[in-house]
């Protein structure tokens, strides 16, 4: 979880007590909604983190593929016939 998804959880959560103690109904409706849009921002930064890490690990992934020897059916067609390899 990185700093600015437990920052928004941390106000989402401040929001949500806040509309617990609120006297007017109309300061509740506030901090309920100001809750909901920290949480959402949360949520989302949570997706991005994810996303993002899926795409480095995806993309070493490829690295690890391209830097493996190619082999080609010359190569594989040569050698099992006792003929020259490239």
């Amino acid at each position: 979880m990185t700093a600015s998804s437990q920052f928004y959880l941390a106000q989402a959560a401040n929001c949500t007590k806040s509309a617990q103690n609120a006297i007017l109904a109309n300061q509740r409706d506030m901090y309920l909604r100001a809750g909901a849009a920290w949480q959402a921002l949360a949520d989302r930064e949570q997706d991005v983190t994810a996303a993002r890490e899926q795409r480095d690990a995806d993309k070493i992934a490829r690295q690890q593929g391209a830097e493996s020897p190619a082999i080609d059916a010359a190569t594989v067609f040569g050698a099992a016939l006792g003929g020259e390899t490239r």
